[in-house]
């Protein structure tokens, strides 16, 4: 059986994990450790934070690289491809037709941010998508 690729089933603890590597590309598991410690107050061991490290490494989220006695870990794509998998994954799941979600999308940044609409149209006609 293939394994899924994608974070649409991560838990809480995974999430923190790969969110704190998506902003600190080429970091330690001490480095995660001691972060996510020090911002959720939790006390984590530094086998479990391994053992999330190489979850997401299996679950081919992350790519490693050893540096002497330790691996440096980074996202293997960005954030933004990501999402764009996870919301391919989900339309291709419940059979659903990608125009409404664009729809829904674009209805939610002109109510919530215009700015970043008017930046988006901006750079689909730059690219020749408008």
């Amino acid at each position: 059986m293939k394994k899924e690729q994608g974070n649409s089933n991560l838990g809480p603890l995974q999430q923190a994990v790969l969110d704190y590597i998506f902003e600190h590309p080429g970091c330690t598991v001490r480095e995660v450790l001691d972060a996510l410690n020090a911002a959720s107050g939790q006390n984590y061991a530094y086998t479990t934070i391994q053992t999330v490290c190489d979850a997401l490494h299996s679950k081919k989220l992350l790519a490693r690289r050893r540096v002497k006695l330790a691996f440096h870990y980074s996202a293997r794509e960005t954030r933004g491809s990501m999402i764009a998998q996870g919301i391919s994954d989900l339309l291709t799941r419940f059979k659903s037709e990608p125009a409404p979600v664009a729809s829904s999308l674009v209805d939610a940044l002109e109510a919530d941010a215009p700015e970043q609409l008017e930046a988006l149209i901006a750079e689909l006609r730059q690219r020749g998508k408008l």
